[in-house]
């Protein structure tokens, strides 16, 4: 990840403001809840990478097609265009 969004360097303020002056300070200060904080937090490894949001797209699909499911499909296709 190359770009450094506003999302990040907002967290990561947020993370060291907490550090110096305390979670109870950082939490009034920019308004967010406890868990957001913590959540960041414990991803936070000193890099502003790390604080990028993850994908959310699922890595699997238990109703998928595999791959002999996808050719005969795509056989039956080519026998019967339409």
């Amino acid at each position: 990840m190359n770009t450094v969004t506003q999302k990040m360097k907002f967290r990561q303020s947020l993370i060291k403001y907490a550090a110096k002056y305390g979670t109870a300070k950082a939490l009034i200060k920019y308004n967010v809840n406890r868990q957001y904080l913590h959540r960041w937090k414990k991803r936070y490894d000193g890099t502003l990478e790390s604080l990028a949001d993850k994908s959310r797209r699922p890595s699997r699909h238990p109703n998928q097609h595999t791959e002999e499911e996808i050719k005969l499909i795509k056989d039956m296709r080519k026998r019967n265009p339409h």
